[in-house]
Formats: structure tokens, C-alpha cells, sequence
């Protein structure tokens, strides 16, 4: 009888043995059938610790996601200034690069016809040439600084050289932005064209006293 039951333990066990065998054999396949998104993530080749650069962390987690993608937009480029402190550190303080400005109103229509030409000019100068562009609306908030910069009419356009600062002063609706762009290029690549660029020294600077001048240099 004792020999009997000992057989009958050691076939039990060989039971439990085939049964742990046949579960651990199935558990695999099983995973990967209910968690499907686990499988995924085997690429990654070493674990994600507590000092790991929050760079690395992003690229982790946006691996089709380029570092310095192209904005898709010149929408997305444009800063936007809603008061004078802004204006100073975004234009005026700004010392290495050149910074084109738009006036603008919601309200006026010739300010919506222009703008996706001036996105356009945003797009087309920013990463390729390095040049900065903001936009100051006419509100509540910005009315003082139309004023004080002296801004004639709507779509209205500054731009900024970083060792001259206001260099130009002029329209930027939809039948002049060829002439915006055409200026802009004079203050990138150094250089114009001496048909295209007005000899007046009232067209170029709004206004010279060169008589004035000369008399305080005399004296």
C-alpha cells in the first residue's frame, strides 16, 4: 500500500511538472495577444533612469519628431507685441539679428488681404536668412505705441537693423509687399540695386534737414 501511494505522488507531480511546463510555454504568446503595446517598446536599449536629459526623454517619447522641424507655417514664426516692454526687448534691444514689424488692425481689410503675404515673407527670411518678425495689433492695450512710433496707417511696417536700428519706414499692403521684400534684401545681402532703390533722401528716411546739418557741422 505505501508503494502504491508513492506512485501514485510521483504521478502526481509529473501531472503538476507537464501542467507548469504547458502554462509557462503558453504565457508568452498569451502577453503579447492581450498587450499588444508592450512588444513596442523592446527597442528602447537601456532603461529610462532619473538622470536622463529631458531631451533624451523627449526623443524617447517622439522618435519620428525631428529636433529643429520647420515651422509649417510664417504664422508660427511672427511673434506677437502686446505692450511697450515687449516692443523694447523683442525690437529695439534686439543687437544681432534684423527685425521687421507689422502694425495691423483685426478690423481693417487691407490688413487681412496682406497678411499671408507678410507670413510668406516670414517664412521665406527667418531660418534662411535669420531675420526676426513681429506684429503689433491696434488695441486698447497698443494704441500709445502707435502713437508714439509715429505710425501713419495700416498695414504699416518697421524694420530694424541691429547697428542702425529704424532704418525703414513704409506701407506693407498687398501691392507693396514686393517692394518690403525687395528693401529687406537690401539690408540682408548688403547690396541693391541702384534702379530699385530711391536716390530721395525723403523716400528713404521720410524726411532729411541737410541744410540743417551742414550749418551745425560749420559751426
Amino acid at each position: 500500500r505505501r508503494a502504491t501511494k508513492i506512485e501514485a505522488q510521483a504521478q502526481n507531480m509529473k501531472v503538476s511538472a507537464v501542467s507548469l511546463l504547458l502554462i509557462v510555454s503558453l504565457a508568452a504568446p498569451l502577453a503579447e495577444a492581450f498587450h499588444p503595446a508592450a512588444t513596442t517598446r523592446t527597442w528602447i536599449s537601456s532603461p529610462i533612469s532619473s538622470t536622463t536629459p529631458s531631451s533624451s526623454l523627449y526623443a524617447i517619447a517622439n522618435p519620428l519628431k525631428k529636433k529643429d522641424a520647420k515651422p509649417k507655417h510664417g504664422r508660427d514664426i511672427v511673434l506677437r507685441v502686446e505692450s511697450i516692454e515687449e516692443y523694447k526687448n523683442l525690437v529695439v534691444d534686439e543687437k544681432e539679428r534684423i527685425t521687421v514689424v507689422r502694425f495691423y488692425a483685426k478690423w481693417c481689410k487691407m490688413c487681412r488681404a496682406s497678411e499671408p503675404f507678410f507670413y510668406k515673407l516670414a517664412a521665406d527670411f527667418h531660418a534662411a536668412h535669420k531675420v526676426n518678425f513681429v506684429e503689433v495689433p491696434l488695441n486698447k492695450r497698443t494704441t500709445v505705441l502707435h502713437q508714439a512710433l509715429g505710425v501713419p496707417s495700416l498695414p504699416w511696417t518697421h524694420i530694424y537693423h541691429p547697428d542702425a536700428g529704424l532704418v525703414e519706414e513704409r506701407t506693407v499692403n498687398k501691392k507693396h509687399i514686393d517692394e518690403v521684400r525687395q528693401c529687406l534684401r537690401c539690408y540682408v545681402y548688403g547690396e541693391c540695386d541702384l534702379d530699385d532703390v530711391p536716390a530721395s533722401c525723403e523716400n528713404l528716411y521720410g524726411e532729411c534737414e541737410i541744410e540743417d546739418d551742414l550749418t551745425e557741422v560749420e559751426t
